[in-house]
């Protein structure tokens, strides 16, 4: 069964069990910090422009020369917080998304 195409840059899932979002993206068609903003447009279910910002967290171009580096990416990892949430951004084009705690 082949898999119909799909516009969605990012496909996200949610484990309740570790409450956590895992977004998924091919970091040669998209950049990681877009990727972040695209998952947490899906966690919130909005569009990416009705976010704050990312850069009034952190630099977008730091985190994309961070984890998509030179090629040999495949274990970096950077972990900020966004938005109430803690991210962290994979070179394996991963993004996770901890839902914040309700204290």
């Amino acid at each position: 069964m082949s898999e119909l195409p799909t516009d969605d840059p990012v496909s996200v899932s949610y484990d309740a069990e570790s409450e956590t979002y895992l977004a998924r993206f091919d970091s040669d068609v998209l950049a990681p910090s877009m990727a972040v903003v695209e998952a947490m447009a899906s966690v919130h279910d909005t569009t990416p422009i009705e976010l704050a910002p990312l850069v009034e967290t952190v630099d977008p171009t730091a985190i994309d020369r961070l984890v998509k580096g030179d090629g040999e990416a495949d274990d970096r990892a950077l972990s900020f917080r966004y938005l109430d949430h803690e991210v962290t951004v994979r070179g394996q084009g991963v993004v996770e998304i901890c839902c914040p705690d309700d204290d």
